[in-house]
């Protein structure tokens, strides 16, 4: 549970490192591309009509680098001078001279191009450059930040899941010291209980009255209670540590565990399906215990057939109990395999509420979810994937 915790504020904290620094590299390129952008602009601007005509008389207009292109139309919009690519599209410069607009950027034959236009004593002026570097300077700067964004969100990962690892060592430790007093709690208890029970058990075959034998089963089935939450809170201390684990035979443990149950309840029936030979890694007292706790669950709560299914497919063995009881509410299916959570008709029963959390620790050790159909007065349908391996 605390690497789960640890993985997650790994994800907010490089998450929120992430936002950050994409902002700051947007901002980057918006300010570079906008400065770029307006110098090539006040270039344009700054060239005045005597400029383009000491060019003209030169022939430097079309053998300076990055050239400045023109066109200058007199009053009835007739073409006096010009000097212009061979390949413009002269479309998109009538487009652009009969709109309202004072600069424009197109593009053609991969080239991309910034107009300008403004009036003079002698006619319209279009001026035109050739911006195809700066753009170029632009698509790298875009790489550039990218490559910074992915680097820096491997570094920001690792250096988050460091910090998160530091968060949660105290609560680790909380939970160490928990784990340790329910441990130790829990074995001490055992002992008192075994002798109480065993005392009672005693007492059962001295002579008593109808009222004191009433009591007596009323303290030894108090008694057995107890026990089982000892049970209970002792393995849900040893959650997270590892277990040994050994091949195990899956088929045949959920068939000795359904026949188990079959005796023991000779009026219920149980339905069973179980693919042979499947074989896992796991450690079978505790793929019992998971198992156990849904037939039970199955047995109290269904007066009806039990169907229990072992199969694999291509991805998983699916281990499935479903029964054909009161159900689950849906807005309860997510909270049963909470610690000492009951359901409105579990209160009235026996049990400790921890079955279910113990059911999902088990299977999440052995790399497993549990998935849930209920509906209220239909049954309920559990099933555990285990991954194959």
């Amino acid at each position: 549970m605390l690497e789960s915790i640890r993985k997650r504020l790994t994800l907010l904290f490089s998450g929120s490192f992430f936002l950050v620094l994409v902002l700051i590299l947007i901002g980057v390129y918006v300010t570079n591309a906008q400065l770029l952008n307006r110098m090539e602009l006040n270039q344009l601007k700054g060239v005045s009509d005597r400029d383009i005509f000491e060019r003209i008389e030169h022939g430097e207009d079309q053998f300076i680098r990055n050239p400045i292109y023109f066109q200058l139309l007199d009053g009835s919009g007739n073409e006096r001078y010009a000097s212009l690519p061979p390949d413009v599209e002269s479309k998109t410069l009538r487009r652009f001279l009969s709109s309202n607009d004072t600069t424009k950027q197109v593009e053609w034959d991969d080239r991309h191009f910034l107009l300008y236009q403004r009036s003079t004593e002698e006619g319209r002026l279009l001026l035109m450059k050739d911006i195809s570097p700066t753009e170029d300077t632009l698509q790298r700067l875009i790489a550039v930040l990218a490559g910074i964004a992915v680097l820096a969100t491997i570094v920001l990962t690792l250096v988050g899941y460091i910090l998160a690892g530091r968060a949660v060592i105290p609560v680790q430790q909380a939970f160490d010291r928990q784990r340790r007093f329910t441990s130790d709690a829990s074995h001490e208890l055992r002992t008192p209980l075994t002798i109480v029970y065993s005392g009672i058990e005693l007492l059962e075959a001295e002579s008593l009255s109808n009222e004191g034998r009433t009591i007596l089963e009323d303290i030894k089935a108090e008694t057995a209670g107890m026990q089982y939450l000892v049970s209970d809170l002792l393995l849900l201390a040893r959650e997270g540590q590892p277990s040994p684990k050994q091949e195990v035979d899956l088929s045949s443990l959920v068939q000795k565990t359904v026949e188990r149950f079959q005796h023991a309840y000779s009026d219920r029936v149980i339905h069973a399906s179980i693919m042979p030979d499947l074989r896992m890694k796991g450690d079978d007292h505790q793929l019992n215990r998971l198992l156990t706790v849904f037939l039970e669950n199955a047995l109290v709560y269904s007066d009806d057939v039990i169907d229990v299914s072992l199969e694999e497919t291509t991805t998983e063995r699916q281990l499935m109990i479903q029964d054909r009881g009161i159900g689950i509410a849906s807005d309860q299916q997510t909270k049963i395999f909470e610690r000492f959570y009951r359901g409105d008709h579990s209160r009235h029963g026996t049990g400790t509420g921890l079955g279910l959390s113990i059911a999902q620790s088990i299977a999440e050790q052995h790399g497993g979810t549990i998935s849930i159909d209920s509906t209220l007065g239909e049954g309920t349908r559990f099933i555990i994937h285990f991954p194959t391996l």
